[in-house]
């Protein structure tokens, strides 16, 4: 904060019991669905992440492990889908843990039993998210809901079918029974006996797990190195009934199976498969790549939390009380967006010029930083993009800026405006 002074002016923001988060972060909300009204086809991309602190606070619950201590965040982040641009954040919710369900559950057992019954578990935030952008859309966009995994459950599915809502969830319970045509098969036997009916050629980035990851996400997402995949793509339809874990009031409804995976992976190298459950078209080669390309933007979401986390050092404030440090959350909701979109915007033409992202006043002050002085204006996003770059402390060397590095330079031009913002104003008072 600069001062002394100024950091106590945020406290006193931040612990201000007058309003909360949702107040902060409410403006976005709106110029998010204008944005999405505009673009007419959208994909909601649905996550939750980890705000993890290494030592105990205020009123902070458990997180992934005995020493960790924060809460989830679950966000919904809108997508254009014809270019893939952020939209904005259509959705957010914090949820803190007390570990008190957790031993229970372990203590008397039967785990699914005691979950179907359970009115303030976890996973209804993935249908609060869907009904709330539902509700927000008010029919002016067509929206497909995106999940990874773990919304891979039967009320969700459910009520995403009786509301004739569209979706693309990647399915994680493969030994569930569901019927195909009259026969009861497991997802898993069904995926299997899939027959390719196109073929896609996608460029996989690598992936690296740091020491001490979590055992479970190392087999669920092993490390692997770049490649271009040549996947298969197949599908059938299926029909999903009631399982015995679920009290949902929900007669049995069809959606379609598509498959894509790996055949002939390189040698030492994990196979590549996602069994994708969804309520859009798949008659035909167009309509699968559809589908394939709607699941692909999910990574979105995971750097729109790495822009949180690593850019915003969301995890690094030294807030103590739950509630400050969503609103800590809240203020940087609106800051790691502009941050996704920049890089959006770079890698779906770097070339553009630079006015697509950045106003005439932004792009002077960014040639007359220090650290860009006696350069000339960026002409092109990616001109501009190494000079907020360079203002973040960027070394050409060290490979392509980071996500803080971005941050650290997008803060100094923030700065730089609010200067400029202010001379221009004391200039015209006494004018």
């Amino acid at each position: 904060m600069g001062t002394t002074a100024a950091l106590e002016a945020l406290y006193r923001f931040l612990n201000n019991s007058g309003f909360d988060a949702a107040d902060i972060w409410a403006p976005h909300r709106g110029e998010t669905l204008k944005r999405a009204k505009a673009a007419k086809a959208v994909i909601a991309i649905h996550d939750s992440t980890h705000v993890e602190y290494g030592a105990r606070r205020i009123d902070l619950g458990p997180t992934t492990g005995s020493n960790h201590f924060g809460f989830i965040a679950h966000a919904a982040v809108l997508l254009d889908e014809k270019q893939g641009l952020p939209l904005g954040v259509g959705y957010l919710e914090t949820l803190k843990r007390t570990g008190k369900k957790w031993r229970k559950r372990n203590r008397e057992g039967q785990r699914g039993q005691v979950h179907s019954t359970d009115k303030t578990r976890e996973s209804l935030r993935w249908m609060r998210g869907v009904d709330s952008i539902e509700g927000q859309r008010s029919g002016e966009f067509e929206v497909v809901h995106v999940t990874d995994a773990e919304g891979d459950f039967f009320e969700l599915l459910a009520q995403l079918s009786k509301n004739e809502t569209r979706f693309v969830i990647r399915a994680g319970q493969l030994d569930r029974s569901v019927l195909i045509g009259s026969e009861q098969k497991s997802l898993r036997t069904i995926a299997d006996s899939v027959t390719p009916m196109a073929r896609r050629e996608v460029e996989l980035s690598e992936r690296k797990h740091p020491r001490r990851t979590n055992i479970a996400k190392v087999k669920r997402h092993p490390a692997r190195r770049a490649r271009i995949a040549k996947l298969a793509i197949g599908t059938t339809r299926i029909t999903l009934k009631k399982t015995r874990y679920s009290d949902a009031e929900a007669a049995p409804f069809e959606l379609s199976l598509v498959r894509v995976w790996e055949p002939k992976p390189p040698r030492g190298e994990p196979a590549v498969e996602w069994i994708l459950l969804t309520s859009e078209r798949c008659a035909a080669k167009s309509d699968l790549a559809r589908v394939v390309d709607i699941y692909r933007r999910r990574w979105v979401i995971e750097e729109y939390f790495k822009a949180l986390k690593s850019g915003c050092a969301l995890e690094k404030r030294q807030i103590e009380s739950y509630a400050a440090l969503t609103k800590v959350l809240a203020l940087f909701v609106p800051i790691a967006y502009r941050l996704l979109l920049l890089r959006g915007l770079e890698r779906l033409d770097s070339e553009a010029e630079a006015n697509r992202a950045f106003d005439s006043i932004d792009i002077k002050l960014m040639a007359n930083a220090p650290a860009n002085r006696g350069s000339k204006p960026p002409k092109s996003l990616a001109d501009a993009m190494q000079c907020i770059a360079r203002m973040g402390g960027h070394i050409k060397n060290n490979g392509p800026p980071g996500w803080q590095t971005l941050a650290w330079g997008y803060e100094q031009l923030l700065s730089l405006r609010l200067g400029w913002e202010l001379a221009f104003a004391e200039r015209s008072d006494q004018s």
